[in-house]
């Protein structure tokens, strides 16, 4: 489920585009299996936004480890803070839409479907037979 959540597939049918309108946009269900993306909790978003920053950080933190191991026994300083502070503004953008599918992997480890979210989908899914896998638990 999370590598499908990286590579922006829905997590529960595996299907490429399903989830995303656009970049920072994502659709309500999944366009193939009907899932709803959400799953009408509040503050659903700060769980995505928390996964981004752990991805973030994790990111920075191994690019400062290896810089500093390259550059060993004097690392400059300047430029691995300029580096650092250009990655902090741009990585969190490019690794919105992967933080968001991994999030909702990790939502549905933790919460498995209900019947009810499982019967709504397939009365909004494109594909009936995506989430077979799921109803038969």
């Amino acid at each position: 489920m999370f590598v499908r959540g990286f590579f922006r597939k829905c997590p529960l049918c595996g299907s490429r585009k399903s989830l995303f309108i656009s970049y920072f946009k994502t659709h309500e269900r999944c366009q193939v299996c009907g899932f709803k993306v959400e799953r009408g909790l509040a503050g659903f978003m700060t769980g995505a936004m928390t996964v981004n920053i752990i991805l973030t950080f994790l990111s920075i933190g191994f690019v400062m480890v290896a810089f500093f191991v390259a550059t060993f026994p004097h690392p400059p300083v300047i430029p691995l803070i300029l580096i650092l502070l250009v990655m902090a503004a741009t990585v969190p953008f490019l690794l919105r839409p992967r933080a968001h599918g991994m999030w909702l992997a990790v939502d549905l480890l933790m919460r498995q479907p209900e019947p009810v979210e499982l019967d709504d989908a397939l009365l909004h899914a494109n594909d009936p037979h995506a989430l077979d896998d799921f109803r038969h638990h």
